[in-house]
């Protein structure tokens, strides 16, 4: 009997130093746009929590603020984190690292189906609707006017809103064209729209290649990649487990956007079903290659500065993943 106790007492130890070591880490994302669906669905599958991670998600209200947090050490990873400010912070020497491409920007510049603007040369001196400067979108609209059409920034009018707002103010004709997301287009079926150009197709005019750009990224803190060596990995297990979870089960997906969004039923299967094409959990050699090509374009174009490192593409947790059910 008295060893039944003794090894009891072994086990119960056991059990609480291994949750005593679980690697506690704190990830963030923006509660609205394409963050939304995925950090929902990740949170509803509890696909960190599956890999051995203790977590605390922290949802912000703004595009740029995970960035933000991310730089101030209040979390350790944000799952998309803008293209456009990942970027910057990395150039000006921050304790970060882009660990995975994540978001797609699977965006059209649209207007209302009675505009006059029917092309995307037509937008020169137009209130031209996207997200917040210093976010992805920006850059990429920015950089399109400006490569494909020899506008200038002076040339156009940016209005600065998240998607909802957006559309509201193209229903309103308070802006002439809005560059929105899939996702949202396919949510808006009674604000009648025309869509002039894609993201997608002025971009591969901008590089020549089929790859998209990339919307926004998987960011991790240096500082505490180093304080938890075998964590990282498992961070992006669980993101990439997460991403095939969701291709292939739209209706779990759907059902964690109605319970964190509150959003219907319809819009939400509308959301679900695009998943396979404005997500994507990678940092492939071609993805790092893409990222850098991306600096480049919002280099030019004064959205970006300096150079970038390197070491501020780091695909080691990605790599080490690879062997992480």
């Amino acid at each position: 009997m008295k060893r039944i106790h003794m090894l009891a007492a072994a086990l119960a130890f056991t059990l609480s130093a291994g949750s005593a070591d679980a690697a506690k880490v704190r990830i963030g994302y923006w509660s609205s746009g394409v963050s939304l669906g995925f950090g929902s669905f990740l949170e509803a599958g509890k696909f960190m929590e599956k890999q051995g991670l203790e977590v605390e998600y922290v949802k912000f209200p703004d595009v740029n603020a995970p960035t933000k947090a991310m730089a101030a050490g209040a979390i350790d990873f944000a799952i998309g984190a803008s293209a456009g400010s990942a970027l910057s912070v990395a150039t000006d020497g921050l304790p970060v690292s882009i660990v995975l491409a994540t978001q797609v920007a699977d965006l059209d510049f649209v207007v209302l189906a009675d505009s006059p603007v029917t092309k995307m040369a037509d937008l020169k001196g137009k209130k031209i609707g996207m997200s917040p400067a210093g976010s992805a979108t920006a850059a990429i609209t920015s950089a399109i006017l400006i490569k494909n059409y020899g506008m200038t920034a002076a040339d156009f009018q940016a209005v600065p809103g998240n998607d909802s707002r957006l559309a509201q103010f193209l229903s309103q004709k308070e802006i002439e064209a809005a560059a929105l997301r899939t996702v949202t287009i396919a949510l808006l079926p009674d604000l009648k729209l025309r869509k002039i150009g894609s993201f997608r197709a002025e971009w591969k005019t901008i590089t020549g290649k089929d790859a998209p750009p990339v919307l926004g990224v998987g960011l991790m803190r240096d500082a505490w990649m180093k304080d938890n060596p075998d964590a990282p990995a498992r961070v992006v297990a669980g993101m990439r487990n997460a991403f095939e979870a969701g291709k292939a089960d739209k209706e779990g997906v759907a059902k964690a956007l109605m319970a964190a969004g509150n959003i219907p039923e319809a819009d939400a299967k509308a959301y679900a079903a695009l998943w396979d094409g404005i997500y994507t959990v990678s940092m492939e050699p071609a993805d790092i290659a893409s990222l850098k090509a991306e600096f480049e374009v919002f280099k030019s174009v004064g959205a970006v500065k300096g150079t970038l490192p390197d070491a501020a593409l780091n695909p080691a947790p990605y790599e080490a993943s690879k062997a992480i059910k």
